[in-house]
Formats: C-alpha cells, structure tokens, sequence
C-alpha cells in the first residue's frame, strides 16, 4: 500500500514538472524548476533526469535549462488530431483569421475549463494564447459559448466545481449574473468576453453545437479592446455565425 502511494506521488510530482516546464519554452533552470513545482531541488533533478532518459524533457548544454522536448507535443498533437471538430474547423477558422485580421481561437471543453486546441493569426498584432492553453468556462467567451447550450443543472455543477476567481474587475463572481448572461446569448446566438479574463482584450465567441444542441467546442475572434467596438463586435459576430455554418455543415449538421 505504501509502495502504491509513493508511485501515486511519483506520478503527481513529474506531471507537475511537465506543467512547470510547459510555461517556460525557452526552458529553465534547475532550481527554478524546483522552485515552482514545490518540490526539493534533489527531488526535481532526479524527475527532470527521467523526463531526459524518456525523451520528454532535454537540458541545454549552453546555458543548463531544463525544456520539454518535441515529444511531448507529438503525443499532444497525436491526440487534437483525432479530433474531427479541429480538422473540419481549421480551414474555416484560418480563412476568417485572414478576413478579419484578428486572432481566431478553437477551443474544446475538458471539465470545467476549455483547452486551446487551434490558433490562427494573420495580423500584425500577436495574442499572448497559445494552443494547450487552459480557462476557465465561466470568465470566457468560448467557454459562456458552451454553457449556454448545458442545461440548468449542469451549469450550476461546473460552477461549484469551478475554482472561481475575481481576475479582472470585470469577472462575472454571481451564478445568478451568469444565468442572465447566458438567457442573452442563447437568444442572440453569441457570447462575449468583455475583459472578463484578461484586461484589455475582448472578444467575440460562439459555440459548435452537436447531436441535441449540447455543444463541447466553441470558437472566438479575439483582439485588443481599442479594436473591438460595440458596433465592430457585433459586425465580427454576423461574419462569424456565416463561419459556423460553414463549419456546421462540413461537420453534418444543420444550424440556424
């Protein structure tokens, strides 16, 4: 029994290090490492030397840092691919990133958060998201997108799940608020980020429904607050519901 809670443990802390490390491409060093997993800088070298013997993780002969290797987004992308929403998506998504000049973000929902699973962006200005990146439902447009089409019950569970947070002044911290947001976007079609996860960016979002309504994937078109008027909001959204139709169709099914 001892021996199975030390592997359990094992298991908890190199994930950890695998999370430390995924924020920090350009790598990092040993006790850093250390430093943010929590854990003795002993215990994070023995870890961090089995991630190099597995080929998950490298060290830099030059400056010392540790990084994850390509491996480790293979296995990633060996999963997204099998994705069918992403691969019908993509070419649609890509083509209204280039009509709009925006960032374009194609997410998918994994409990209470959704995960970043394509990024496409033709403008001059970059996003700081990434594809992998995890928010939560609640403070997203992608993810009010998705829990507009959940029935009461479950919205009040992934609420309580939720680790909710006040991260911006603008963070919706009522379940009844929400509730009154998400009657708004059913009967308009479209959700909003109104710099309810990151200040000074907003965006526009809508859900991909499947079999039923029920939708698990959601997509947006995101940029600066100085870029996204009213009136532009809700031109991008018209061009986004046409986008989804698109999509909608290729997928086989049929949207208003």
């Amino acid at each position: 029994m001892a021996e199975e809670k030390g592997g359990v443990q094992s298991v908890e802390r190199i994930f950890k290090i695998i999370e430390v490390l995924s924020q920090q491409p350009h790598g990092m060093t040993l006790q850093a490492v250390a430093n943010e997993s929590g854990l003795a800088k002993s215990t994070a070298h023995r870890l961090l030397s089995s991630l190099i013997t597995l080929g998950y993780a490298m060290q830099d002969a030059a400056t010392n840092r540790y990084k994850l290797t390509l491996k480790m987004f293979e296995l990633s992308s060996a999963v997204v691919n099998e994705m069918d929403v992403l691969s019908v998506a993509k070419p649609h998504l890509d083509r209204l990133a280039a009509r709009t000049g925006e960032a374009i973000h194609l997410v998918v929902r994994d409990g209470v958060d959704v995960v970043y699973i394509h990024k496409a962006e033709t403008g001059g200005m970059r996003m700081g998201s990434r594809v992998g990146l995890r928010s939560p439902m609640y403070s997203t447009g992608v993810g009010k997108a998705i829990l507009s089409t959940l029935p009461y019950e479950e919205l009040r569970r992934v609420w309580t799940a939720s680790q909710r947070a006040q991260l911006t002044p603008h963070t919706i911290t009522d379940f009844n608020q929400l509730i009154d947001q998400l009657k708004v976007i059913r009967a308009r079609g479209w959700a909003v980020d109104d710099e309810e996860n990151e200040l000074g960016i907003r965006c526009v979002a809508l859900a991909l429904p499947g079999p039923g309504g029920r939708a698990e994937a959601a997509f947006s078109i995101t940029s600066l607050v100085p870029n996204m008027s009213d009136e532009r909001l809700e031109q991008l959204a018209r061009t986004a519901l046409l986008a989804r139709k698109d999509i909608m169709r290729d997928m086989g099914f049929a949207v208003r």
